[in-house]
């Protein structure tokens, strides 16, 4: 395996650009994660820094996998793997990228933040926005740099998109779609989900920095929300200022597809970006989303460029203002108490009845069940048969607690998968 063949041969081929400037960039590289997206990160960096630049990751539970990964790319003598959180050695400049479950952010961006080390961190930026404020007041008062990865904010064919609609008078209402297949390969390797994090969690970042492209500085509220397929699928009525923004987000659907429709005073427009860079579709015309795609840095390049220019000490890039990772976190909180309530609803009444397909009421169990983390498959349909046989205990120990507000990433369970605290 090489660097071009695990980023699909066209995406982000690796050619080290020995003879060519780099952008600027502290000494060294910090990755945290072992996932699919830290290792799509690490691909895009080999590409845009130095090769001088130290590149680290690390991940407690899958170093080994990781390892292997970097050794089958050819990149073992320029990227380290370790275990080890914190870092045992950082050089003496350094920047920090968080890419490992949202559940465990907290924890890596305030020793990033304590350590005055630059840290950008992936959607969800945390899984409160108590907590978000909380790390935005420590990351001033060390005078750190902190930024939330909201990569579409750097997708030409999104501004594109926004400046088309700006030259349409005012909008009167946006509908926006964000619905994944069951299965989908991305950049060579099958994409998955944190089953523990709800599906609203994962995709608003993306809606908020949409809504903010195409109506900056608005408030945005959440004034509904549909319960389908078990948490699989839901229908969300928002208001940006008093524009009316309806979302649908799914799971497991039956083809991946992005589209945002805004409809303005000048007629309605469409962008389709299933396939990036996707197409524009307006009143009196159709054309690709971005021009220069094929020839210019993809967004998550743009991304990584411009957190390592200003991690270098060059000039701050307004997309990493914290200000749409706290709004997204806001209102993550906001639709989490509606969330909460309609699951418990639609738990205890699916519980009860034959005819619900058991796809969608084994996804509800299990999002609770692995709020903290992964659970054997067993464990889960364990607990699936005992709350059939004890319906009861879906109204007490399963409804009531999750029908009461609590901050997404909350829980404890014992090696069983079985909750601790009264979840399920």
């Amino acid at each position: 395996m090489t660097i071009k063949d695990y980023a699909g041969g066209n995406e982000m081929s690796f050619q080290p650009k020995v003879d060519r400037g780099f952008s600027p960039c502290p000494e060294q590289v910090v990755v945290v994660g072992g996932g699919r997206w830290a290792r799509v990160i690490i691909t895009e960096l080999c590409g845009i820094v130095a090769p001088s630049v130290g590149i680290c990751v690390c991940s407690r539970h899958n170093a080994r996998a990781m390892s292997a990964w970097v050794q089958d790319c050819g990149i073992d003598r320029r990227v380290q793997v370790s275990s080890d959180w914190p870092p045992k050695k950082l050089r003496a400049t350094a920047a920090v990228i968080i890419a490992n479950a949202a559940r465990d952010h907290a924890e890596v961006v305030e020793w990033a933040v304590s350590n005055v080390q630059p840290v950008l961190v992936e959607k969800p930026m945390v899984l409160s926005a108590a907590t978000a404020h909380r790390l935005a007041s420590l990351a001033a008062e060390r005078g750190a740099k902190f930024a939330p990865a909201h990569v579409l904010l750097f997708a030409r064919y999104l501004e594109n998109f926004g400046r088309l609609v700006a030259t349409a008078k005012s909008i009167r209402a946006l509908t926006i779609s964000w619905r994944d297949p069951r299965r989908e390969d991305r950049y060579g390797e099958e994409k998955t989900y944190d089953a523990g994090l709800p599906v609203f969690a994962d995709c608003i970042p993306h809606v908020v920095s949409i809504i903010r492209t195409l109506i900056p500085d608005s408030p945005i509220r959440c004034d509904r929300l549909d319960f389908i397929r078990g948490g699989a699928r839901l229908k969300l009525l928002l208001k940006s200022g008093e524009v009316p923004c309806q979302v649908q987000l799914e799971r497991n659907g039956d083809r991946r597809v992005r589209f945002i429709e805004a409809f303005t005073e000048g007629g309605a427009y469409k962008l389709d970006f299933a396939v990036e860079p996707g197409m524009i579709l307006g009143p009196n015309q159709t054309t690709i989303g971005d021009p220069e795609w094929n020839a210019g840095s993809r967004p998550l390049a743009t991304l990584l460029t411009a957190f390592l220019t200003w991690a270098a000490g060059g000039a701050a890039d307004r997309r990493l203002h914290l200000a749409v990772g706290l709004q997204s976190c806001e209102l993550i909180d906001a639709i989490s108490t509606r969330y909460q309530a309609a699951q418990a609803s639609w738990i205890k009444n699916k519980l009860a009845s034959a005819d619900e397909p058991e796809d969608d009421l084994r996804y509800a169990i299990a999002e609770i069940l692995q709020i903290d983390g992964r659970v054997p498959e067993s464990d889960i349909t364990r607990r699936i048969e005992h709350l059939r046989i004890r319906p009861d205990e879906s109204t007490g120990r399963c409804g009531s607690t999750i029908a009461t507000p609590r901050p997404i990433g909350s829980g404890s369970f014992d090696q069983t998968g079985t909750p601790t605290n009264g979840q399920l």
